[in-house]
């Protein structure tokens, strides 16, 4: 069977109409998960973009893959599973997103040695293949797609040529600047058809049209969006009814408060300090926005998959690396603010013997690898972390262990220091915290869903905790699944 992976970024379950936003404007990705099996709770192992994005490729957790948090680089030590499919036969193509070498290397990463036969890239500092397109084909908004680079050093040295792109960046981004709405909140500077959002999804679309008919593949579509800055297109704005757009979520228990105070630590967290409640809302309308216009690409994908007659061959996995708290308290993206915004993201999907259903099992990112191996049947040769959710998929199967996913951060926006590194236990009932310094967090999720009160300190939760403690340590356990001995030769006996 034939295998799409449409991957976002930064894109929290709780953002889309089919887990319960009234303000959401995703149609299609809501007829997806109509028509094939929803995860009420996908958890995200390690939500920030590089570590999370190594999760998905590798199937192993960064004790094993090695990339701790944003700058570590995915090295040759993990097989992925497009590696594995491309031994089996399959062209795997991708497009978009791959951000599993460092921003700060290249705008011309090369992601082939992954697993990919053909590749296109853009990353979030939107330089590489998108913007080189946008000169070649789209010359009279090339400034203005110049304008949204962001202003690495390496673009001092930039492509074949060794040009100078820093100074045209710079030029760019004074002629067009975005009217701000909120911090990081504006309309897109590009037209519609030029941004890069639409262009992942033409990209995905050639590829469909254009791949081999005689070979089964895989398609990696991956979008950048809806990652901060919040840039949708201007008419996409009118789809998210403001009056809809749901509240940041506060508390005023004191034992949380005082427990979140270590994350003013955190530099990138002082920029939102000044925002207030219509701040916030704003920028989760331009969030929603983007979300929308992700929404009207994943159609287009599917429309196509329908007009080359590849529904009844191909399975479809919708998913996102990480989640975005955007304001629930007081906190913005990612970290070790390890809140449902930030943890739980999407999971549909969807194919020939997949059940229409929502399955209330905890699934998680570990799990993509051999499901898209399960699904596509290859056989998997390598040991991975995760399991195939196929007998969840089929109905009626159940997985052979703990309704549970274990959530770490190493780090909170460079940030090292031990108060803001995070080990989280997730279950259907509690979510427990613990920090590096020791302090922590508990929340009873029947009683309080929007995880507003720490017991952490509450005596008649100390049995919770206790339980959670435990349940953390198990899964550290399960973690240490040996890699292949790869090199090892076979008289090597001492």
């Amino acid at each position: 069977m034939n295998v799409i992976l449409i991957l976002c970024d930064q894109l929290s379950a709780r953002w889309l109409g089919c887990y319960g936003n009234d303000a959401a404007a995703t149609p299609n990705i809501d007829a997806l998960a109509a028509g094939g099996t929803r995860f009420e709770r996908c958890i995200s192992n390690l939500p920030v973009c590089m570590p999370a994005r190594s999760t998905i490729i590798t199937g192993r957790s960064a004790q094993n893959h090695g990339v701790f948090y944003n700058g570590w680089e995915l090295g040759p030590g993990a097989p992925t599973f497009p590696q594995l499919l491309q031994a089996g036969g399959f062209q795997t193509l991708g497009v978009g997103k791959f951000h599993l070498e460092c921003h700060g290397r290249s705008a011309h990463n090369d992601v082939l040695k992954y697993g990919f036969d053909s590749a296109q890239t853009t990353e979030d500092i939107r330089a590489g293949d998108w913007l080189d397109w946008v000169e070649k084909e789209r010359p009279e908004d090339h400034e203005r797609a110049l304008a949204t680079v962001w202003p690495m050093p390496h673009l001092s040295d930039y492509g074949p040529d060794h040009r100078n792109l820093l100074e045209q960046v710079h030029a760019a981004r004074k002629k067009h600047p975005p009217e701000a709405k909120a911090d990081m909140t504006y309309a897109s500077v590009v037209p519609e058809e030029t941004c890069q959002t639409r262009w992942i999804g033409d990209r995905a679309i050639d590829y469909l049209k254009g791949r081999d008919t005689q070979r089964p593949f895989l398609l990696k579509a991956s979008f950048v969006d809806p990652h901060d800055p919040y840039d949708p297109p201007a008419s996409y704005l009118d789809r998210i009814d403001p009056g809809r757009v749901p509240e940041p979520v506060t508390s005023d228990d004191a034992s949380l408060g005082a427990v979140l105070e270590r994350f003013s630590r955190v530099p990138f967290i002082h920029r939102f300090e000044g925002l207030g409640r219509d701040d916030w809302l704003t920028m989760r309308r331009h969030y929603l926005a983007s979300v929308a216009f992700i929404d009207d690409q994943v159609g287009r994908i599917m429309q196509t998959v329908r007009e080359e007659g590849l529904a009844e061959d191909t399975a479809i996995i919708f998913t996102a690396d990480h989640g975005d708290v955007l304001g629930d308290h007081g906190l913005a993206a990612k970290g070790a603010w390890h809140f449902d915004a930030c943890y739980r993201v999407p999971l549909i999907i969807a194919g020939p013997g997949v059940e229409r259903q929502v399955v209330d099992r905890t699934a998680t990112l570990l799990d993509i690898f051999p499901t898209a191996m399960d699904l596509s049947e290859v056989d998997c040769s390598v040991p991975v972390e995760g399991m195939s959710l196929r007998p969840l998929l089929e109905g009626g199967g159940d997985l052979p262990r703990p309704d549970a996913a274990l959530v770490e951060s190493h780090a909170s926006y460079a940030v090292h220091e031990l108060s803001v590194k995070a080990t989280s236990v997730v279950t259907p009932q509690a979510n427990m915290t613990l920090f590096g310094d020791g302090a922590g967090m508990l929340f009873d999720l029947q009683s309080d869903p929007v995880e507003s009160v720490n017991l952490w300190d509450d005596a008649a939760a100390q049995g919770l905790k206790t339980e959670m403690k435990d349940l953390m340590c198990d899964l550290l356990i399960a973690q240490n699944v040996p890699l292949p001995h790869r090199g090892k030769h076979p008289t090597a006996q001492h």
